[in-house]
């Protein structure tokens, strides 16, 4: 398992005629034009050329690419554009044609290696949000992914799919991980569960929080002793249902993130050494309706660089860059 940020790569202003390519867009391309067999993406979100183009050449060469998209994101141009080229080169899409989200990010490489976390196929994701993606080469993983995607082409997505995880829960080299999709697996009773066990910190980077279940176990940890302390994308801390007045409410030390452009991450940390991560946000929609994945990490050098990620948010949510125009 390898782990990316994106927040280390980024620049403000974000200047489209000085991006450089960042190192996690390196590897997967990387690992895209190295394909042998076959492509699986899905995704919320789309309209980075650089991947287009690989799913292009791949198909070319005989690799076999499926796609997995939402369909209501054609309405915005550039992502229009993007499916039209992938369509063009005869590349199936299956979509998500309902008022429900697919949510998930992911990407399935031969069935060997598969790429996740809270990171869009967009240039936004790539070169402006904070994200984190994650490299896994676990079979058994990769097969709860594949298996989570055979399901999407067959037109199954949301609360059409039944089967759960086939591996839900894994240990792999000295490290046990805990693998969940919504809406199937009722992922929040889950993510409650680890809550209760945090003794030392919990600490948390939300795109989108408005769970009161999950602020409540937080709130109840941080009267029994343990710190909290966590970031809230700006635009969202004050929207309707959020969490972040009842937790500051309740003195649970939480900031409006520092991100010129918007800080995308769904993440929880525990004691350093469990991480919670993937595109699940911590909403009903996410719980209930949502195509949505999770990845619960109990490993000491993993929850290491989560934790070191959580500090240059929170330290940038605290001391905001000069955006510039």
């Amino acid at each position: 398992m390898q782990v990316y940020f994106t927040t280390p790569s980024l620049i403000y202003p974000d200047k489209i005629n000085q991006r450089t390519i960042p190192p996690y867009e390196k590897a997967l391309l990387a690992d895209l034009d190295k394909a042998q067999k076959s492509i699986d993406l899905a995704t919320f979100e789309y309209n980075l050329t650089s991947v287009a183009d690989a799913l292009v050449k791949a198909k070319k060469r005989g690799v076999t690419v499926r796609l997995a998209l939402d369909r209501e994101n054609l309405e915005k141009p550039e992502m229009a554009q993007w499916a039209g080229v992938v369509e063009k080169a005869n590349i199936p899409i299956a979509w998500e044609e309902t008022t429900a989200f697919l949510h998930s990010k992911y990407v399935i490489i031969d069935q060997n290696i598969v790429w996740m976390g809270s990171w869009n196929v967009t240039n936004n994701d790539t070169y402006r949000n904070n994200n984190n993606l994650l490299r896994i080469t676990i079979p058994k993983i990769v097969a709860n992914y594949a298996a989570e995607f055979s399901q999407m082409t067959q037109s199954k997505f949301g609360k059409s799919k039944k089967s759960p995880a086939p591996n839900p829960v894994v240990e792999a080299n000295g490290i046990h991980f805990e693998n969940y999709f919504s809406p199937q697996d009722g992922v929040e009773k889950h993510i409650l569960e680890r809550l209760k066990k945090a003794q030392k910190s919990i600490r948390f980077l939300a795109f989108s929080f408005t769970s009161d279940e999950v602020a409540k176990e937080m709130i109840a940890r941080k009267n029994a002793g343990v710190k909290v302390e966590g970031v809230f994308e700006n635009r969202n801390a004050n929207g309707t249902g959020a969490d972040f007045a009842l937790l500051k409410q309740a003195g649970v030390a939480v900031l409006k993130d520092g991100n010129c452009y918007t800080m995308h991450h769904k993440v929880i940390i525990l004691d350093d050494k469990t991480v919670i991560t993937g595109s699940y946000n911590f909403t009903k929609r996410a719980e209930e309706t949502n195509d949505e994945n999770l990845l619960i990490i109990d490993d000491p050098a993993t929850g290491q660089l989560f934790t070191e990620e959580f500090k240059r948010v929170y330290e940038q949510a605290g001391q905001p860059p000069r955006c510039g125009g």
